[in-house]
């Protein structure tokens, strides 16, 4: 086993550009963290959306079954939040739905 000496110079025959990133390494690094900085802001806009959006349907649905007493289905086949077909209170989704099995 080696060990390192103190002396941080290089073997011989070796020319220091070589053996460190350089310009184009650092280029490299920066533009990866500048694509991550974009998707990063582009996801947390998108998840914020579809937040925003499942809340205004959530407020709808409530104040729909509180007009008019019962529970409207969802567009894409299952019952809304907190309706159950058996009335046990789990909200399943009905079968058929657009993310099924039957769906191809």
């Amino acid at each position: 086993m080696t060990t390192p000496s103190g002396d941080p110079t290089l073997k011989p025959g070796l020319d220091p550009a070589s053996v460190t990133p350089g310009t184009l390494g650092f280029l490299a690094t920066l533009f990866v963290v500048v694509l991550v900085i974009f998707l990063i802001r582009d996801m947390t806009k998108r998840v914020r959306r579809v937040r925003y959006a499942a809340e205004v349907q959530q407020e709808r649905e409530q104040r729909e079954v509180s007009t008019t007493g019962e529970v409207p289905p969802v567009a894409d086949g299952t019952r809304a939040a907190g309706a159950s077909p058996d009335g046990s209170g789990v909200d399943r989704p009905m079968p058929g739905g657009k993310h099924g099995p039957d769906n191809r």
